[in-house]
């Protein structure tokens, strides 16, 4: 053949036999064991991944009746946070009348010792 193709193919047909007449088949060959330690870590990525509970569905329900326990949480930190806000009001005005009611008592002592 003229144009060297029978040649290419036989030199590497003869290529091919001897790397598999070099490969010795009565001892079994080793696993590929950082194949099959990569592909079980994506393995499992992907069961992760793919479980019910990472189902996107699910997330958003989970967000939404969070966010709804959270709106309730608010509401009731907001009415606390109010009834102490009147509570500390209340015992503003208390402390300023025992004080006005002290100083007219200190008032009295020294009219009275005078």
């Amino acid at each position: 053949c003229d144009d060297e193709c029978s040649g290419l193919l036989i030199s590497d047909m003869d290529r091919l036999y001897r790397i598999i007449t070099e490969v010795t088949l009565t001892t079994p060959l080793p696993p590929p064991y950082k194949v099959l330690y990569r592909f079980e870590n994506m393995t499992e990525e992907l069961k992760h991944m793919l479980s019910p509970q990472k189902a996107p569905e699910r997330l958003l329900q989970l967000a939404d009746s969070n966010l709804g326990s959270l709106v309730i949480e608010m509401d009731q930190l907001h009415s606390r946070a109010t009834k102490v806000s009147a509570d500390g009001e209340q015992v503003e005005d208390d402390a300023d009348r025992i004080h006005k009611r002290a100083e007219d008592l200190e008032q009295f002592i020294k009219d009275t010792l005078l």
